[in-house]
């Protein structure tokens, strides 16, 4: 009997450990994963092309699969929730590895995936659940409140009011600005092509996770000491409106463009 093209197609193929309680950390939401994905999709040479092809499943495409590792993952792989994020103190001035506790953090998850897909010898269920992981991960280092944290779980533990509602500064800055923004994809895509320059990519191409982590932290620092010059981070009961989407939508936009480009350079490179 043929899988349906969907997620849980994944989730029925790929379920290789026993099932565990699914996890409430989240990533970019939906739209921003599929929004990177849909920059990424566009750069992949022939090569990289045809070897994704070969790894996903019939008709599928990396935005098909860009939000797999949270809508099944934390079910098929127990204990990933930590491969999402590395929370770096926004005290820090840079990313170090202490801050990746036993090896267990997006940066080095992105390095051990790029490893199994170069792997020929994996098995191929290994090689795909590799793919799946690192088109999430890739996109989600690139997402400031997966690194930048005030001792509140990367903004989860800092409630706020965003035009009236209730959320948390790290869900505000997975979903909350990118759907207040537009919740149309393709718009978005229109939206950052302009950024898409030949000097934008040479000078995102260049640098390792190291360098995407700290520029993250960068941007964090600006989501929590906001406005610009606050002497104090945002703190609990905060009361945020369109000036604060007026802020972070050119973060966003330069953000989800990076992650992007970077993902076709990732798998243009793995797969060459």
């Amino acid at each position: 009997m043929r899988l349906p093209r969907t997620t849980s197609a994944w989730r029925f193929a790929l379920v290789l450990l026993t099932l565990g309680p699914a996890s409430t950390s989240w990533a970019w939401g939906p739209h921003g994963h599929r929004i990177a994905a849909r920059v990424a999709e566009a750069r992949l040479n022939p090569g990289a092309r045809r070897a994704v092809s070969e790894l996903l499943l019939k008709g599928d495409t990396l935005v098909d699969i860009s939000t797999w590792a949270d809508q099944d993952g934390h079910d098929a792989v127990p204990g990933s929730a930590p491969w999402h994020y590395v929370n770096v103190p926004i005290t820090a001035t840079h990313y170090e590895d202490r801050f990746c506790s036993n090896g267990n953090c997006v940066v080095a998850k992105i390095k051990h995936f790029r490893s199994v897909l170069t792997d020929r010898r994996a098995p191929l269920r290994e090689r795909q659940r590799a793919l799946l992981f690192l088109v999430h991960l890739v996109e989600d280092v690139h997402q400031p409140l997966h690194v930048g944290d005030n001792h509140d779980r990367g903004g989860n533990l800092t409630q706020i009011q965003f035009l009236g509602e209730g959320t948390n500064l790290h869900r505000l800055w997975d979903s909350g600005l990118i759907n207040e923004i537009d919740r149309n994809e393709r718009a978005w895509v229109e939206r950052i092509e302009p950024q898409l320059t030949r000097e934008n990519i040479r000078a995102w191409s260049r640098g390792s996770v190291e360098d995407w982590v700290n520029e993250s932290l960068e941007d964090a620092k600006s989501a929590y000491f906001f406005p610009a010059g606050a002497r104090r981070p945002m703190e609990s009961g905060r009361l945020l409106g369109k000036d604060y989407v007026t802020f972070a939508r050119p973060i966003l936009e330069r953000r989800l463009a990076q992650a992007g480009v970077r993902l076709a350079n990732e798998l243009n490179h793995l797969f060459e």
